[in-house]
């Protein structure tokens, strides 16, 4: 069994409550003159330091320049797709043309 040097302590003082309670009092006195590192090893418990404590490593911020990068990089990406929508637009202008200029050829039959 594992257990924090906090949690050690807890159990020591619960031991020692509930032997007063039963009526122990020399094995009480025994436990409440341990400490949690000796109240630990005696139950053949491992005494860890928390181990669920992690520290956080704050995320490193970008510098200017590298905002600036990734700000014109976004620009060029945004530059590129409006490009693209212009031709997909032409190309759809172009069919609608083409489509007029049909449908014009097709009403006037006696040309």
């Amino acid at each position: 069994m594992k257990l924090t040097p906090s949690e050690a302590e807890t159990k020591r003082l619960k031991a020692v409550d509930f032997l007063r309670r039963i009526g122990n009092d020399d094995l009480a006195d025994e436990f409440e003159g341990m400490n949690a590192a000796e109240y630990a090893e005696r139950k053949g418990a491992e005494l860890v330091e928390n181990p669920t404590r992690r520290s956080r490593v704050m995320p490193r911020l970008k510098t200017k320049a590298e905002v600036q990068a990734d700000l014109d990089e976004a620009n060029d990406y945004i530059e590129e797709l409006e490009a693209k929508l212009d031709d997909i637009a032409g190309i759809a202008a172009e069919e609608e043309e083409d489509e007029t200029d049909s449908d014009s050829d097709d009403d006037d039959p006696g040309e």
